[in-house]
């Protein structure tokens, strides 16, 4: 899986991903006409699409680990040196699991792609089903741009299915490019999406949510303050329009057997379609590989009275007394819960755009204090905007451990640098070293 756009080797990964339900030949040219002819094979290509979201370098698991041990929150404990290039810095551009997150992402790109380019023809659909379906790979195609841009930086914008190799080398856009395009796809998406909430499908509040993330990572990389208030403004509408709300029970999040309300977007695993999250957190002695663990800082940070997040996120092995992420919990079914948006995260969006912004203090105490609350603990201390940054901070950190959002929360809020110690340059990832060689192109991030 080493290349994007997208030769041969690539079109294999599809066939692997996207081929459930898409009738992708491994061939020079992707096949959709051969896949998408009629709503049954959209909505098959659509689950492919979905299903593309499940691989190693996405949701399977490094979108989760690499958010945490790029940062302090895990450090490398296994035989994976990939992780500890991550952990240590600078990232090595052969790393395979920087090549997997790029790869990943651009096959599912690829993917929705080759669904929006086909949808106009479909004859067999109303108007409602034409407008749900392209909003969902609208979605989806947000959601990977965001991704990418997160590690990368700008990358190439994809907006059209590669069906001509001879056309794979592909210039980098700049991180605003991407932003735009990443909003307006989302702008598009939520105008055609439904309010229906069914589990693993992107709806209009998730449309949102997504768009909430990017104008707060607008504003506070690229200094955009109008993004400030567009952030607050989707925020705001899906805690009060949506109907979600946050699960009575901290520890409940992480039952494979329990669905909350709190859940707006959730990658969906199953016995067949499975995760290894929790095989690469447990210990030895309960069968995983512990290939990586909590960060003694991470676990120390922890408020005396936080008991709750802390007895749900980290749990002790009682032979080896080793500390282990405890969030996923079935070993051997991979079926855990793996969240890309859940309504906590939005009322912290929301405090640090009102934070950053120089906000109403009262209002980022109050969305401070929803969080704390339904983890036992009294309301923040903090009184002055200064002291809210940090507390809001505080909070993500502790609110989503193992949730893969400490790297970009810190890069975002430019707090990487002082606070990890490491060169500017390595905010961002390398670009992945079969990328360099094969897309004529295709330019070195700073510093590798």
């Amino acid at each position: 899986m080493k290349k994007i756009i997208f030769p041969l080797i690539v079109l294999a990964f599809m066939v692997m991903s996207c081929n459930k339900v898409l009738d992708v030949k491994p061939t020079d040219s992707v096949a959709a006409e051969d896949a998408i002819k009629n709503k049954a094979g959209v909505e098959h290509a659509l689950i492919g699409s979905y299903n593309a979201l499940q691989t190693t370098g996405l949701y399977y698991l490094n979108a989760m680990i690499v958010g945490d041990i790029a940062a302090d929150n895990l450090t490398h404990t296994g035989t994976m040196m990939e992780y500890s290039h991550i952990e240590t810095k600078p990232i090595p551009a052969e790393n395979s699991i920087v090549e997997g997150m790029w790869s990943g992402a651009y096959n599912g790109i690829n993917c929705v792609n080759n669904i929006l380019v086909k949808l106009p023809a479909i004859g067999d659909i109303t108007q409602a089903e034409r407008n749900q379906y392209e909003g969902e790979a609208l979605y989806i195609r947000a959601l990977l741009h965001y991704y990418l841009a997160t590690y990368f930086g700008g990358v190439p914008i994809q907006t059209q299915p590669t069906l001509d190799l001879s056309k794979i080398d592909i210039a980098r856009n700049t991180l605003s490019e991407v932003y735009t395009q990443v909003i307006a796809d989302l702008i598009s998406a939520k105008a055609k999406l439904s309010k229906a909430k069914v589990k693993g499908r992107a709806n209009k509040y998730a449309a949102s949510a997504l768009l909430a993330k990017v104008y707060l990572s607008k504003f506070q990389i690229l200094g955009d303050q109008p993004s400030a208030g567009l952030a607050i403004t989707e925020a705001t509408y899906v805690i009060d329009s949506a109907g979600y709300a946050l699960a009575a029970d901290y520890a409940s999040l992480f039952l494979p057997t329990i669905n909350t309300q709190e859940s707006i977007f959730e990658v969906v695993f199953d016995v067949q379609n499975y995760t290894r999250l929790a095989q690469y957190f447990f210990s030895r002695n309960l069968s995983g590989r512990y290939e990586i663990a909590p960060e003694a800082g991470l676990i120390q940070s922890y408020e005396s009275a936080d008991t709750l997040r802390l007895a749900a996120t980290i749990a002790y092995d009682t032979v080896s007394k080793q500390p282990y992420g405890f969030k996923y919990k079935d070993v051997s079914g991979g079926t855990d819960h793996v969240y890309v948006f859940r309504l906590a995260e939005i009322f912290l969006i929301r405090a640090e755009a009102l934070a950053y912004s120089n906000g109403s203090v009262a209002g980022i105490q109050a969305d401070i204090n929803v969080i704390r609350k339904r983890a036992g603990l009294a309301n923040t201390s903090a009184a002055t905007i200064a002291d809210l940054k940090l507390a809001v901070e505080k909070e993500c950190r502790h609110e989503f451990a193992f949730e893969g959002h400490r790297w970009s929360d810190l890069v975002r809020t430019k707090r990487a640098v002082p606070l990890l110690g490491i060169n500017q340059d390595y905010t961002l990832f390398p670009i992945p070293l079969s990328e360099l060689q094969t897309n004529k192109l295709m330019a070195k991030n700073p510093g590798y």
